[in-house]
């Protein structure tokens, strides 16, 4: 009874959040977030971080792991967009009945959004969720005996190593403070590395059994799936909490900061995270005949034609135009046949128009006019139209060939010679006939 009862107030909660969140959810997904915690009591730990989501209108619902009420969906409806897991201790998750690795790679399908991080002590059921996301966590501390503030194992770093569309570094104005382990990001086109450790770090077995690394340690990784959902993989839980959020940093004599960039890094992580920025949307594409307007489901072999896509970001909690110069068209039929970039016109709506003016190949078929653009840390823009390309009709071939005149030539002057020939011939035998005539008649 007590199960029901607790199940009941989830999804009284959930349902609260759907209906709040909706129209004051900065994210371009909604603002209904989940946080799973291995206690409550940790809460308090990480509040200037939960207090930045509340101040970007997010909903949070807290609740510890391996509640058993815990679930993600009613009657086939999402309770959430995101999901902060800060749990990484607990090892029932994965066997969990009502909310498992299972669900939650699903919940990913279903366009959800997901930020966990770990640590040295991550259960195997949160490495096994983080292996379904093409990221391997490490078994170790990360120590740097350069790069580091106090503890060797408190190290600070500004290697921002992820795309600008992510991480801003110009706007983290001091390192990060990271204390925990690392990970490997695998290499599917859809992951990418975040943060690395200075190049001295190194992942250790345990602190008196150091062996170095020869590749820069990846301390953040995401995946962004092909729905353009996003997770990220943070191998610290102190990089969210208030003590490193507001303490100083000190490197060594020569290197210090009042204060760590850990607010600001971590305030641009979950922005990418819950989908604030880095967001495009296809507003709208057509294809025309050029100084023509009409939109056709066929066009004829070598037609010149006007192809257009709109794209539209999310950037400061609104859509803006898009800007770039590498968005590209292709011509598909099986392979492309066309592959060219399409050029930014200017407009005055809220979103970035993209042109490109093609002749159509010389091959008759179905045909898809394709925008296919996937760059790290943007979401995936995916526009497609089938059009049919004809052939040219008996009435439509031209009526002479630049080719084919010498054979006109040729034509013309057998005409000719005939014509010259049967005048003299007809002159010629004409007047013997007249004379034979004249003769013959004198005679008589």
């Amino acid at each position: 009874m007590r199960g029901i009862y607790s199940l009941t107030a989830l999804v009284v909660s959930g349902l609260a959040l759907l209906s709040s969140a909706v129209v004051d959810a900065k994210s371009a997904t909604g603002g209904r977030v989940l946080v799973l915690l291995d206690s409550l009591a940790e809460k308090d730990s990480y509040s200037q971080f939960w207090q930045q989501l509340e101040d970007r209108q997010f909903q949070l619902l807290f609740r510890e792991a391996q509640d058993p009420s815990t679930t993600l969906s009613y009657f086939g409806e999402s309770l959430f967009n995101h999901i902060i897991h800060f749990a990484p201790k607990n090892s029932n998750l994965g066997q969990h009945a009502s909310l498992n690795n299972i669900q939650l790679v699903d919940f990913v399908k279903k366009g959800g959004n997901i930020l966990a991080a770990s640590g040295v002590d991550a259960s195997d059921s949160m490495r096994a969720l983080a292996a379904e996301f093409d990221i391997e966590l490490d078994t170790d501390a990360v120590f740097d005996h350069t790069h580091y503030d106090d503890k060797h194992d408190k190290i600070a770093t500004s290697e921002f190593v992820g795309p600008a569309s992510i991480i801003d570094a110009t706007q983290v104005n001091a390192p990060v403070l990271y204390s925990g382990t690392g990970l490997t990001v695998g290499q599917l086109p859809l992951s990418t590395a975040i943060l690395a450790a200075e190049s001295d770090a190194f992942v250790a077995e345990s602190y008196n059994k150091r062996a170095k690394a020869t590749d820069a340690v990846t301390l953040v990784g995401a995946l962004q799936s092909r729905n353009s959902a996003r997770v990220t993989f943070v191998g610290s839980l102190d990089v969210f909490s208030d003590k490193y959020l507001s303490a100083s940093v000190n490197i060594g004599s020569d290197k210090s900061f009042k204060k760590s960039g850990n607010e600001e890094f971590v305030k641009q992580l979950s922005q990418w995270t819950f989908q604030e920025k880095s967001v495009l949307k296809v507003v709208g594409h057509s294809h025309h005949k050029q100084n023509e307007t009409e939109q056709l489901d066929w066009y004829r072999v070598k037609d010149d034609i006007t192809y257009n896509v709109d794209i539209s970001e999310y950037k400061d909690d609104q859509w803006v135009p898009y800007h770039a110069n590498d968005v590209q068209l292709e011509i598909i039929m099986l392979d492309p046949y066309i592959r060219t970039t399409l050029q930014q016109v200017p407009t005055d709506t809220n979103f970035g128009r993209f042109e490109a003016n093609v002749k159509l190949p010389d091959v008759y078929g179905v045909f898809t006019l394709k925008v296919n653009y996937k760059r790290a840390g943007l979401s995936y823009v995916l526009a497609e139209d089938q059009v049919s390309i004809r052939p040219f009709r008996h009435n439509e071939y031209p009526r002479f060939l630049t080719a084919a005149y010498p054979y006109y030539a040729s034509t013309g002057s057998m005409i000719v010679g005939f014509l010259v020939f049967s005048a003299v011939w007809l002159s010629t035998w004409g007047g013997r006939n007249n004379k034979t005539v004249a003769a013959k008649a004198k005679a008589n």
